[in-house]
């Protein structure tokens, strides 16, 4: 009874099945889940989101990936304004055209995003077919095998920043409950009977880059519930670098060179840092994850493998 009561609320928690009706023809392999994951990608139709585009179509065609992760900036400067914007398809659609990419892709807000219209890059999802975003921050489960699954919990990350709340005429944050989403998300945790989870948001809980950086308030408000849910991965963007972090036992990602880099920092926790643009490719199966970073012109810049 418990194990049904579970199952149910899980359900409830879960956003519209993850299902994926474009690789029929492609051949997975069935024991691993294969994605990839860009942020900050927002670039105007640039020269750089073109060649990271470029790049991710190339490996994705190679590894065979079944669906894509956006960790936020999905549109750079003031946003989007509609969903029926025609920047949908100068800077998206016509941007990321490789066969390989015609997946669902399963966005996250960042700030830019907010200065736009967050309904906007939600109500897109009536207009396209792989485009899949229906709430402002909720769960995804993919399969790893048949007996094996990851869960992948996106979170509104704007709406806890101090800066953006006093700002709100720019970023339009205020009407946002962070305790509503802190709970949903420690809700999620409780419940989860999935064997992996990642969490991803746009902004970082730990990054060493000159630009932004850590972000206290997360450290305050999400960190604590990642730790005390043993939660192995957190991933992000909103620092322009490709980084990989870690800190008690927790691996972080810094996954924001979709369309333009910026300098990084030296320190403790840094396993591997650089200002370049790039993408992560991700692979789980039921007893590890491999993470690859990639630049523009698929150079492999850092792999690492996680294990239970």
């Amino acid at each position: 009874m418990k194990s049904k009561l579970l199952s149910f609320v899980l359900i409830a928690l879960l956003s519209v099945g993850a299902i994926n009706p474009f690789n029929t023809q492609q051949k997975v392999d069935p024991s691993s889940a294969r994605f990839l994951i860009i942020g900050d990608w927002g670039g105007f139709a640039s020269k750089n989101q073109k060649a990271v585009a470029a790049a991710m179509g190339k490996e994705a065609r190679r590894s065979h990936d079944q669906f894509v992760v956006t960790v936020g900036d999905n549109y750079h400067g003031k946003g989007i304004a509609s969903a029926t914007d025609p920047r949908w398809k100068t800077e998206y659609e016509n941007i990321y055209s490789d066969e390989s990419l015609q997946v669902p892709w399963y966005p996250t807000l960042g700030n830019h995003d907010y200065e736009g219209s967050p309904k906007a890059e939600i109500g897109y999802s009536k207009y396209s077919k792989r485009w899949k975003f229906y709430s402002r921050y909720y769960a995804q489960e993919e399969k790893i095998d048949d007996s094996t699954k990851i869960l992948i919990a996106h979170l509104d990350t704007s709406p806890f920043v101090t800066e953006y709340q006093q700002q709100d005429e720019q970023y339009h944050v205020k009407g946002q409950d962070t305790a509503k989403q802190t709970h949903w998300l420690d809700s999620l945790l409780s419940v989860s009977q999935e064997r992996w989870v990642i969490v991803v948001g746009h902004h970082p809980i730990y990054s060493a880059a000159p630009k932004h950086g850590d972000t206290p308030e997360l450290k305050s408000a999400i960190l604590p519930i990642l730790e005390r849910h043993h939660v192995p991965v957190y991933i992000c963007g909103h620092d322009h670098v490709m980084q990989h972090l870690k800190d008690n036992g927790m691996d972080f990602f810094v996954c924001g060179g979709g369309a333009e880099h910026r300098d990084v920092n030296e320190r403790s926790d840094v396993v591997y840092g650089k200002g370049s643009l790039g993408f992560l490719s991700v692979t789980a199966y039921r007893d590890s994850i491999d993470f690859k970073m990639f630049d523009e012109n698929n150079t492999l810049l850092h792999e690492t493998t996680i294990r239970k």
